[in-house]
């Protein structure tokens, strides 16, 4: 019998994109990831969530300064449910499935160990001083320093991280990274990450996307790649709302594509036009009498707005 293993996500008031990050890494779980049970979202509450998730609210108990361990307090709270799936899939609202995959079977991966980082590594974002504060505690410890932190789902289990988190201090100071922590304590067997995740950290083009992210199980990204051409890539992978969505996604460029595939309703494309296109004269004249020329006018700007994406 296929284990079915629940998912955590953990969201905290930092979207740059009304949420929507967390609405298609839901649509992206809905479509490809088989064997998922319930979706735990611990933190805020977007409003477009349906009934189909569980929400638990819990605020950022630390400083900003120390993102993992208000993560880690999160994870925590989760482990406390009762009918959380003994082993569950930490996730985050930046990570896409992107091809077929069982949940249960999903590989823990390494991006290799982290002594053989320079000291140049180390200095060039809090992050990565984080992760040093980690790379040393576990060395002191006499524990393997392999660099668990690789932005894609890691399976965890409900009893085992509360007692691994026990055994470090990391709501001190910056914290430690908390799943480079799981993996080391445990020594879990995992493969080097390779093929397995792309990234989208910059500014890419559609096509460019659509070659970069063909293959790859698992996307992850941040602030700088989310921009319109990988709004558009997302829902161009994921179109349909899933079963956790109560409304459809609200974004310009989304609704263009939306609009120029579903008929091109004259009226509700001179509203998609107004909020992009500021001359006064062509809205005044869309605003006017209808033709046939307006319309094709009206397609052809629509169309411009998508085309350099």
């Amino acid at each position: 019998m296929e284990e079915i293993v629940d998912l955590v996500y953990i969201l905290g008031n930092g979207s740059v994109w009304n949420n929507n990050e967390l609405r298609f890494s839901l649509r992206s779980v809905e479509k490809n990831l088989q064997g998922a049970g319930k979706i735990y979202i611990v933190g805020e509450r977007p409003s477009f969530l349906s009934d189909q998730v569980i929400h638990i609210p819990f605020p950022d108990m630390l400083g900003r300064s120390n993102a993992d361990g208000n993560m880690a307090l999160k994870i925590l709270r989760a482990c406390q449910e009762p009918a959380l799936t003994e082993n569950f899939l930490f996730m985050n609202d930046d990570f896409i499935i992107n091809q077929p995959v069982k949940a249960s079977t999903i590989p823990w991966l390494h991006k290799g160990d982290m002594k053989n980082h320079t000291e140049g590594f180390w200095k060039s974002e809090a992050y990565r001083k984080r992760l040093h504060r980690t790379f040393k505690v576990l060395q002191e410890r006499g524990l393997p320093t392999l660099q668990y932190d690789y932005h894609a789902p890691m399976l965890m289990n409900k009893r085992l991280f509360p007692q691994c988190m026990d055994q470090f201090n990391f709501q001190d100071d910056i914290g430690y990274t908390f799943r480079s922590l799981y993996g080391n304590f445990y020594k879990l067997p995992a493969e080097l990450l390779t093929f397995q995740k792309k990234t989208v950290y910059r500014y890419y083009t559609r096509e460019q996307l659509h070659f970069l992210l063909a293959r790859c199980v698992f996307v992850g990204y941040n602030d700088n790649g989310l921009n319109d051409s990988f709004h558009l890539w997302m829902y161009e992978k994921f179109p349909e709302m899933s079963c956790f969505e109560s409304s459809d996604c609200d974004d310009l460029v989304i609704n263009i594509s939306r609009w120029l595939n579903t008929g091109m309703e004259y009226q509700s494309g001179v509203q998609l036009l107004k909020k992009f296109v500021k001359n006064r004269n062509l809205l005044f004249l869309m605003e006017g009498p209808y033709s046939k020329l307006l319309h094709e006018k009206l397609i052809f700007k629509l169309k411009l707005r998508l085309l350099n994406l």
